[in-house]
């Protein structure tokens, strides 16, 4: 390794010096060195956040780690602090929680796990990236990973993106080992990770209906059907293996068969209502829903629930879900144009190059956000790019670039409707470090080129 960091002849141009980095990474004696280099380096990264933000591991705001802890006190999975079922938030992640705690981990331990996964989701990037192109893509790809300010925030949060991103690269890892002379076992574990994916963060099943439908599409172009059955039904299998105990727990004890969760109703009013819109979106850009007009707004909803429905409907989490997309629908309906402000702002938002209240005292790590997201932007399209140029002929990158494509407009479009902020992009950032890997590919492409255009003369 110390070659690659050696300093060249003067007089090299630094091009010279990217090519002559990038043609190291694919050579045989740095085949794993360099992704083993990168996972060392997001480790360290990863402690050294979870060390200097440890105080956040005690803000569960999403209470997530309450109900891990009821879960294993009250042995159900309840509201918090209660013996009432609920399906308010996706299960996995307290799941995973209450694993953790039962061991005797305590928060710390949590925050190692969640140092562990996003060390993980940096490898199988990587690894993932370099089955798709060369060792250099994966190189660039997993370092995009690990630097990346979102990702590494995540791991001292008690949120579900470093979960979810690790399931995802898992899962994207798997995606580019799929052929068509698959077995049985490797599909139905990828629906095994979907179906986990699932229970982290539900929306992804738009992702997954935008994916099944592009599949069926290819299989019926290129006359496949067979083969898209069979895979699909392998796949789904697993998914359903998964997802089912959710299902039928929520029938039993909810007395719906809920597929996702009841929180949806809450996120997309939330988003869409009138105080939100005179607020916060009227308002110039940064400005953020205050405590108090929040809490006022809550109140008045909660006292329109019950006017509505009636006291003892009113708290029931399944009607209570109903009533509020029934009101959030109402007003996207009556207020079109307010809708669309709204969504311009989700859009925005989820798109941020830096949080959008940033205080003076953290100004310059903002700044230091912000060109980093400038440079990853650029770079992810400008990789893209390179790779329909160079591998869009090969199966594993278009099935690849396809899902993580999708995923990235799934996303975008679930978060132009519901609540949305720069932190629900966290997946996003996996895609488009796939993409990025696609910078080291036209480099490495361009020289073979080069090479055999003077060998030809």
């Amino acid at each position: 390794m110390l070659t690659f960091f050696w300093p060249l002849p003067y007089g090299r141009s630094s091009e010279s010096l990217l090519l002559a980095g990038l043609q190291h990474l694919n050579s045989q004696n740095c085949t794993h060195s360099y992704l083993l280099w990168i996972s060392l380096l997001a480790l360290g990264m990863r402690l050294g956040v979870l060390v200097f933000y440890r105080d956040q591991l005690g803000m569960d705001v999403d209470a997530y780690l309450a109900h891990a802890q009821t879960l294993l006190d009250n042995g159900g999975y309840f509201k918090p602090g209660t013996e009432v079922p609920t399906a308010f938030r996706p299960p996995l992640l307290p799941i995973l929680y209450a694993a953790i705690l039962s061991l005797g981990g305590g928060l710390w331990g949590i925050g190692i796990v969640q140092v562990m996964l996003g060390t993980a989701s940096v490898w199988f990037t990587g690894k993932t990236a370099s089955r798709m192109g060369n060792q250099a893509t994966g190189a660039v790809a997993a370092g995009v990973m690990a630097f990346d300010p979102l990702l590494l925030f995540a791991t001292a949060s008690l949120m579900t993106e470093t979960l979810f991103v690790f399931l995802l690269s898992l899962f994207c890892w798997r995606v580019s080992a799929i052929n068509e002379k698959s077995a049985a076992f490797p599909l139905v574990t990828l629906g095994l990770i979907g179906g986990a994916l699932a229970l982290c963060r539900p929306g992804i099943w738009a992702w997954g209906g935008l994916v099944g439908v592009s599949c069926l599409i290819i299989a019926i172009r290129k006359k496949r059907m067979g083969l898209f059955l069979r895979q699909g039904i392998l796949i789904f299998t697993g998914i359903s293996i998964v997802v089912l105990p959710w299902v039928v727990r929520n029938w039993v004890v909810m007395g719906q068969p809920i597929l996702t969760t009841t929180h949806g109703g809450y996120t997309l009013l939330l988003g869409n209502n009138e105080t939100f819109y005179k607020e916060v979106i009227s308002q110039p850009w940064g400005t953020t829903w205050q405590g108090d007009s929040l809490d006022r707004w809550q109140i008045e909803m909660e006292a329109e629930m019950r006017a509505d429905l009636g006291q003892q409907e009113a708290t029931g989490e399944i009607a209570r879900d109903r009533w509020m997309n029934s009101r959030a629908k109402n007003w996207i309906v009556n207020h079109p144009g307010s809708f669309f402000d709204s969504s311009w702002l989700r859009l925005r938002r989820f798109w941020a190059l830096a949080p959008h209240s940033v205080d003076e005292e953290n100004r310059m790590i903002g700044i230091a956000i912000s060109g980093y997201y400038i440079l990853l932007y650029l770079a992810s399209i400008i990789g893209l790019g390179f790779w329909l140029l160079f591998r869009k002929s090969e199966v594993p990158v278009v099935r690849v670039l396809t899902f993580t494509l999708l995923c990235v407009v799934s996303l975008t479009l679930i978060h132009l409707v519901y609540w949305s902020n720069m932190r629900m992009r966290a997946p996003v950032d996996f895609c488009l470090a796939i993409f990025a890997g696609g910078i080291a590919l036209g480099f490495t492409e361009r020289r073979l080129h080069r090479t055999a255009s003077t060998k030809d003369k």
